[in-house]
């Protein structure tokens, strides 16, 4: 197997960065598996789908679709079926682990930060070792530094600092145990600050942090504009002068420089802090969270003087609102501090056409107004759901894809998007009989096609032939006839009978008695 045939498994894919390492780690053409734990109202397929809907609705931008692993980082063989494990077996060769808890204090509840960053660290690295896995990316954090001061450089870890919180002694315990690991033969350490929404769009799914004194203002927003917020208030709740910065990096930034890493050997085996060699002063976030202060209120009262007479706004006492935010700010107080000044040479080398944008003011408001816009939340509650799937019409005919290896003649069916999916077809007298997870060899023919493009293929819309003719969909094959085999393959699946049977244990469709080849 090569490193073209193999696959890459990413953790951490629902996250903020986790989703653009899957826009930008796909993009290179890298095969890209995903470990999502299913939350109580959507399957790990779906949340993934609901990524890439997200990439088109908010950047426009159409993204491959992962093969999907539905596990828990939290659990012992993260919680993988035998057959899904060993489908990782054959197929995975790296791993870029960016899943972990953002909890600064730990809980009692489900033991978070800890749960997720030692012990789900030690479950990633445990599958590694089980399954030979010798290549590993390890996403840790700028601020494993604790509260050290002055010049951090990249290659130290535990000098005797004392951590500032739970997350960074979490994240402490989860980087000695990577980079300790004798059965991995690379262990690369990618290092971000503080990570902020997208420099473009200003997206964010996470609201925490950064966001985290205007998210506690919101609810409150009126009764802040009638204790007359004044200049410089917010430093003074915060304790600070506004000489401090703060190491804030947009998240898309990051995931360009970790692709840029990942997709190349010769710069693995090392640590880089990927931060901002311009950091931001605390005086100019505030001076730009209390404008936006005043936008939400006003904003408010014009949706409150639109909807015409209604509930007066509650009335809050500003001496109490103060200690209310104060209290509410407590936790995060350690987070606005002044920032070490990060060395960050290995990343600079490595990446030097790629320096940190500055975030000027009108950043920070695109950054913020996004949140606001979005009243602190993602996804919306009012999100479009799917009624169908190109996957769902796929299983009808095929099954559902068999983590078992696909015998005899074999097809690709990589569809990007949501809805879509990598899968194999099994070929037999010119008709897919049965379908895998995860495409073959690249010696094989693999279409390409878009999820939206296959379900018309799939619903009789459309063929593969006048896709194909338009340029809206390709079959990567070296020979002509292996390219028209694949497309008359395909075209032949929406006249397909929906009974399934297992032929082996492998999911695969009947043919009706008497039913020739259309």
């Amino acid at each position: 197997m090569t490193v073209e045939d193999s696959y890459l498994l990413l953790t951490g894919a629902t996250g903020l960065l986790g989703r653009s390492l899957l826009r930008d780690l796909a993009a290179t053409g890298r095969r890209i598996a995903v470990l999502v734990r299913g939350s109580k109202t959507a399957g790990a397929a779906r949340r993934v789908d609901e990524i890439l809907d997200d990439w088109r609705g908010v950047a426009g931008v159409t993204v491959s679709c992962p093969v999907v692993l539905e596990g828990d980082i939290t659990l012992p063989g993260l919680g993988l079926s035998a057959a899904a494990a060993a489908w990782v077996g054959r197929h995975v060769t790296e791993v870029v682990h960016s899943a972990a808890s953002l909890s600064f204090q730990m809980r009692e509840s489900d033991g978070e930060p800890w749960n997720s960053n030692v012990n789900g660290t030690a479950h990633v690295l445990e599958l590694c070792r089980n399954h030979g896995i010798r290549r590993f990316h390890h996403v840790s954090s700028a601020y494993v530094c604790g509260t050290r001061r002055g010049r951090i450089l990249e290659g130290e870890l535990d000098v005797g600092q004392t951590p500032g919180n739970d997350y960074e002694r979490s994240k402490i315990a989860s980087e000695k145990a990577a980079v300790s690991a004798p059965f991995l033969d690379v262990c690369t350490v990618h290092r971000p600050s503080i990570i902020v929404g997208d420099l473009v769009t200003g997206f964010t799914n996470t609201f925490h942090g950064f966001y985290k004194p205007l998210r506690i203002v919101q609810p409150f927003v009126e009764a802040f504009m009638e204790a007359s917020l004044e200049s410089g208030s917010l430093l003074e709740v915060l304790g600070m002068s506004g000489a401090e910065v703060k190491n804030l990096v947009p998240v898309d930034w990051v995931s360009a420089v970790m692709a840029r890493i990942i997709g190349d050997k010769s710069l693995h085996g090392r640590t880089y802090h990927i931060t901002s060699t311009r950091p931001t002063s605390v005086a100019t976030l505030c001076r730009v969270f209390e404008t936006l202060v005043v936008e939400m209120a006003k904003e408010l009262a014009a949706e409150r003087a639109a909807a015409g007479p209604g509930k007066a706004a509650a009335h809050f006492d500003p001496m109490v609102l103060a200690r209310l935010f104060e209290d509410q700010m407590h936790v995060y107080r350690a987070y606005w501090s002044d920032d070490p000044r990060f060395d960050s040479a290995q990343t600079t080398a490595a990446v030097p056409d790629l320096p940190a944008p500055e975030l000027d003011d009108e950043t920070i408001r695109r950054l913020c107004r996004f949140a606001i816009d979005n009243r602190f939340r993602w996804p919306q509650p009012e999100r479009m759901m799917r009624t169908t799937s190109a996957r769902e019409r796929l299983f009808e005919r095929l099954g559902e894809a068999a983590w078992t290896a696909a015998a005899g003649r074999v097809i690709g069916l990589s569809a990007s998007g949501g809805g879509g999916g990598q899968w194999t077809l099994g070929v037999e007298t010119g008709r897919a009989v049965s379908l895998h997870v995860g495409l073959p060899s690249l010696s094989e023919p693999v279409v390409v096609v878009s999820a939206e493009n296959l379900q018309r293929i799939l619903d009789g819309i459309e063929t593969s032939a006048a896709l194909a003719d338009r340029g809206a969909l390709v079959v990567e094959a070296d020979a002509a006839a292996d390219r028209a085999d694949a497309i008359s393959v395909l075209d032949r699946l929406p006249a397909w009978p929906s009974g399934v049977v297992s032929r082996g244990g492998v999911e695969s469709v009947h043919v009706a008695a008497g039913m020739g080849a259309p």
